[in-house]
């Protein structure tokens, strides 16, 4: 029996993957991000639909329930996308130090 959570999460899946889609469009996702968000809503959808799939799949890894298998890699997903954040944002603001620091030798020189 489909319950009505299962569904509205199927129409925001569907409008998540349209908003991947659009953003690779737009040219403001690469590949490799394209494809780790259709895959990883693909998957939750997988989940929400087929809530036993994870009991089986935690079952073959070793680990007592289907949610906690969930709970892990949601937690492993949500830090390593915090690590290339984190990367990210470190990189952006050297550039910025070293624009700043160009521009005001620049100025300096001027």
């Amino acid at each position: 029996m489909v319950l009505l959570f299962q569904i509205l999460f199927l129409v925001f899946v569907l409008f998540a993957l349209l908003t991947v889609t659009r953003r690779k469009r737009d040219g403001l996702l690469g590949p490799k991000g394209m494809w780790f968000w259709i895959v990883f809503w693909l998957a939750a959808a997988v989940v929400v639909m087929l809530p036993n799939s994870t009991q089986v799949i935690a079952g073959y890894l070793g680990i007592g329930r289907g949610a906690d298998l969930v709970l892990y890699v949601s937690l492993t997903v949500i830090f390593f996308l915090l690590f290339k954040l984190h990367v990210k944002i470190e990189a952006v603001s050297r550039d910025i130090t070293r624009v700043v620091r160009q521009a005001a030798l620049d100025e300096v020189k001027h």
